[in-house]
């Protein structure tokens, strides 16, 4: 694709002897903050349904990503070619239902199919999320993990919107800071003890 080779080759000439001297000083450590920020800028344009806003978040997300990988090329880590190879290797191999010959009729079997994979793989079940993670994010990832791993069947809900979740969870953590308590540090310290029960 000619403008996604455009982008490569706008951030080697960025990154090269005559590049710019603020990218040419970068490093992985000092792309984290931009890799956060720009997800999170994404993650706004898209509860904000402002479609223009979205294009732009997204292309700078991308080209940060870009930019990651060319780094990581002038450093002699890896290449984005590899990079590529090795996502495609894998996203083949954790679809046998369609890439093989494994039958998957709901995105539920395909789910515990990809944590099976998982397992063959020596893989740990927690890996792929994050410990940085905010606390409730991370929650929600292993609960959603353990139903798969465990087959745990999912209780139903007496919740009717997504408004009102948000509702419930504004008054927890209006509860928390009227007893004096830190509601992330407190399921964050809860998440780690469950997780040691659970895995």
């Amino acid at each position: 694709m000619k403008e996604f080779d455009d982008l490569l080759s706008v951030a080697s000439t960025l990154l090269g002897p005559e590049g710019c001297p603020w990218d040419r000083k970068q490093t992985m450590h000092s792309l984290q903050t931009y890799l956060l920020e720009e997800t999170h800028e994404l993650m706004e344009a898209i509860d904000s349904k402002d479609v223009k806003k979205m294009e732009e978040e997204l292309g700078d997300a991308l080209y940060t990503l870009i930019f990651t990988a060319k780094l990581a090329e002038k450093e002699n880590l890896f290449s984005l070619s590899q990079v590529m190879c090795l996502v495609k290797e894998k996203l083949i191999r954790r679809h046998p239902h369609i890439f093989g010959n494994v039958k998957a009729e709901s995105a539920e079997e395909v789910m515990r199919n990809w944590e099976e994979i998982k397992k063959k793989e020596g893989r740990n079940p927690l890996e792929g999320i994050p410990p940085t993670l905010p606390s409730l994010a991370r929650v929600q990832k292993i609960i959603a993990k353990m139903h798969r791993i465990h087959g745990c069947q999912k209780k139903s809900s007496t919740l009717k919107s997504e408004k009102e979740l948000g509702e419930k969870l504004w008054h927890l953590v209006e509860e928390a800071e009227k007893s004096g308590f830190d509601a992330e540090s407190a399921l964050r310290r809860f998440c780690l003890e469950k997780e040691k029960e659970i895995f």
